[in-house]
């Protein structure tokens, strides 16, 4: 029997952690709790817990806040999953989260998981129990698992638990979204993936910025009255192999070297990453460090907004299917799109085609000759902007999360 409020179940593969001993989420996901918290009465969030041993990885580098502020009237409970990214660590716990979500499932009227795969991912349980109790669930994700870049290269036993691992993961999430009465893909490309697997299948979208964060037109207008001479070039995410940085950084370089005398580009990207000193070196080796700028992670989320603002262009290679919230961050910041085609980038600017410029993945040429075409052509970079800024009208995180949780409420009975 279902409760009858409109209490979710929700699981997530954003970890907490702990900190003074107290439970914290990284930034975004801490407003992204908010903004669930919006739309339905109740919610039970579980997620996994990042050792202490993980403190000094990639993770370190996040914004963390405390959840105990979310906490007040009751209405949000915590529950805290192990690590179970290593085999036995997996396997040693399995028992206990099969256990938790046998008792979690018939407390809540709606059901969403999103931490698909294998090793860890314990949304595959969660569907896995939905399922042997005659539960519908909501599916929600962001990237097409199992098309994400290869691990480095090793020996023979590691090349092959990395094709198991793979053929696991491709295995089990496309079971739980095959099982789902309802998936939330964001962006057309996720979307595209998995709709042929999915009974009912939507696109929706991710992104933690609000209203009154969308660029002023009067700023925008300010930015568009600089001088000419000058293209100041960005990109804000991880400094990672998905995001293509070293392609980005041979198509910088490239309208660098054609572009028109007394004319300069300025390119920056800023983030943090297992890239970062290679693509730092890349740069040093070109003789382009006046030019091209690394300098690295920033948590503080009015600096990142000033960044964007100031910008002329996004310029980004992304080579995965995935749909990265920064390219709806930079048409909220008026910025036009240029890089790699994919129909998630081209959807976002399906109403504004102004608003973004594409070329074939791994075509560093193209783009090179397409920012080069912005340099020379500054009239029509500013009907881009325009463009980009009436794309991103139509954003904000209160409004994403609302579409979200109404497909929720309508297609689980």
């Amino acid at each position: 029997m279902k409760p009858a409020h409109a209490s979710l179940l929700l699981e997530l593969p954003v970890p907490f952690k702990q900190i003074d001993g107290v439970l914290h989420v990284e930034a975004q996901a801490h407003n992204g709790i908010a903004r669930w918290l919006d739309n339905f009465d109740r919610i039970s969030l579980c997620a996994p817990l990042l050792p202490d041993e993980a403190n000094d990885s990639a993770e370190s580098a996040m914004s963390w806040l405390p959840v105990s502020d979310l906490l007040a009237g009751g209405r949000l409970t915590l529950y805290p999953l192990p690590w179970g990214y290593h085999p036995a660590q997996h396997f040693k716990h399995q028992t206990h989260v099969v256990k938790l979500f046998r008792r979690l499932i018939p407390e809540h009227r709606y059901l969403c998981f999103a931490n698909l795969g294998w090793l860890g991912s314990w949304g595959n349980i969660a569907a896995d129990e939905a399922k042997r109790a005659e539960r519908a669930y909501a599916v929600w994700l962001d990237w097409v698992l199992h098309e994400m870049p290869d691990a480095e290269p090793g020996g023979l036993a590691r090349q092959a638990f990395g094709r198991l691992k793979l053929g696991m993961l491709k295995r089990n999430s496309l079971r739980a979204v095959r099982n789902a009465a309802l998936g939330l893909f964001h962006g057309s490309s996720v979307h595209q993936a998995y709709a042929p697997y999915c009974r009912q299948a939507h696109i929706v979208h991710d992104i933690h910025l609000k209203r009154g964060d969308i660029i002023d037109p009067a700023r925008l207008q300010r930015r568009l009255a600089r001088p000419d001479n000058t293209l100041q070039v960005g990109y804000a995410g991880r400094v990672h192999s998905m995001k293509g940085p070293l392609q980005w950084i041979d198509a910088v370089a490239g309208a660098i070297r054609s572009a028109p005398s007394g004319q300069r580009i300025n390119a920056t990207w800023l983030g943090d990453g297992p890239l970062l000193e290679a693509a730092r070196e890349r740069v040093a080796e070109l003789g382009l460090q006046e030019h091209i700028h690394f300098p690295g992670n920033e948590s503080n989320r009015q600096k990142l907004l000033g960044f964007l603002r100031e910008l002329d262009l996004f310029l980004f290679c992304h080579l995965t299917p995935e749909s990265p919230r920064c390219l709806i961050e930079a048409l909220m910041s008026g910025l036009p799109l240029l890089g790699y085609t994919s129909p998630y980038a081209q959807d976002l600017v399906a109403g504004c085609p102004g608003g973004g410029r594409f070329v074939p993945i791994g075509d560093t040429q193209a783009l090179a000759d397409l920012l080069g075409q912005q340099l020379r052509a500054p009239a029509q970079r500013r009907q881009m902007s325009q463009d980009a800024l009436r794309c991103g009208q139509a954003f904000s995180d209160e409004a994403v999360f609302r579409h979200r949780s109404e497909l929720i409420k309508e297609y689980l009975p």
